[in-house]
């Protein structure tokens, strides 16, 4: 092999690699942003269910007193 089709496939291989790379990353922010999304939908149900839990369990032992 010639050092000029050495180079053409390092350059081949280092383009598919960055292309790839760059799929990579792509997918992994969609992935992270879909994470957070659901991580602060599921925050905000923590919330309203303490809430509640607080309205049901706790309001009605302080109206006996």
């Amino acid at each position: 092999m010639e050092w000029v089709q050495a180079l053409t496939v390092i350059a081949s291989l280092t383009a598919v690699i960055g292309i790839v790379a760059n799929l990579l990353n792509k997918r992994i922010d969609d992935l992270r942003q879909d994470m957070d999304r659901r991580l602060d939908r599921l925050e905000q149900d923590i919330r309203e269910i303490r809430q509640l839990l607080y309205k049901a369990f706790e309001a009605p032992h302080r109206e006996e007193k």
